[in-house]
């Protein structure tokens, strides 16, 4: 038992030593949450939190999580409620077994870390008593891009929690019949107001999605599938809906 426990902890410490010199595998993680009311259900709420668990687990040395609320004028938040930069682990020592004692502490700092995170983000989103009755998603990209661009992570992942059912000065998708035209029409309207925001290369999640018909799930679905195709973005199917099914980052 004492050999298993040893050959593990050896396992652990060489592949966190191979990561450090590995900059590629380093990544910044911005995830969105919607505040308005139109998620502020309690199981909707739920539903964010064990996604955010999942992107938790995967945060390792030398990454980034930030948080950045989508409200009625996304722009406006000021204050990243997280903003986390977990430091590069380095070990003082060359022989990996001595290096044991040191990666199991680090270890466990990090995982004290994420459950500091975690209970941050969980009274973000069960405790917030602010009414927000509009959700502004296309100015939370904008956060978005400013965000990726303040870190050096060469890896970047969005995680939108959202309905994505945008309802902003501009546009309402409760009411807008999302035809092709239509979508087109807004992507180039965008565009021409200069508030497509650049999220090249960036990795996106999409947890919550709604609708109120299937027709209108889809139509939601197509315009945010075109919107984040426009902005250099990676966004699939099978990364859009209601719960984060697999989170592969």
């Amino acid at each position: 038992m004492r050999f298993r426990t040893f050959f593990c902890l050896l396992v652990i410490t060489n592949i966190f030593c191979t990561a450090e010199f590995n900059d590629s595998t380093r990544k910044i993680t911005v995830v969105l949450p919607d505040l308005s009311e139109s998620t502020n259900r309690l199981e909707t709420r739920r539903e964010y939190s064990n996604a955010f668990s999942k992107i938790l687990e995967k945060v390792n040395y030398g990454d980034a999580i930030v948080v950045s609320r989508i409200s009625d004028f996304s722009l406006k938040e000021s204050r990243l409620p997280i903003q986390e930069n977990i430091p590069v682990f380095k070990p003082r020592y060359k022989s990996k077994i001595y290096a044991i004692a040191e990666e199991r502490t680090a270890f466990d700092r990090l995982r004290k870390k994420k459950n500091q995170i975690q209970i941050i983000m969980d009274s973000i989103l069960f405790e917030s008593k602010r009414k927000i009755l509009r959700t502004d998603i296309i100015s939370s990209l904008q956060v978005a891009e400013r965000i990726f661009n303040s870190y050096c992570q060469q890896k970047k992942v969005l995680v939108i929690m959202s309905d994505m059912i945008e309802d902003s000065k501009d546009y309402n998708f409760a009411k807008d019949i999302l035809t092709e035209i239509h979508i087109e029409n807004i992507i180039e309207q965008e565009k021409r107001k200069d508030r497509l925001p650049n999220l090249c290369g960036v990795k996106v999640y999409v947890v919550g999605a709604g609708g109120s018909t299937l027709d209108q799930y889809h139509g939601i679905q197509n315009f945010w599938l075109r919107f984040f195709k426009e902005c250099g973005a990676i966004l699939l199917k099978r990364d859009y809906g209601s719960g984060l099914i697999l989170f592969h980052e």
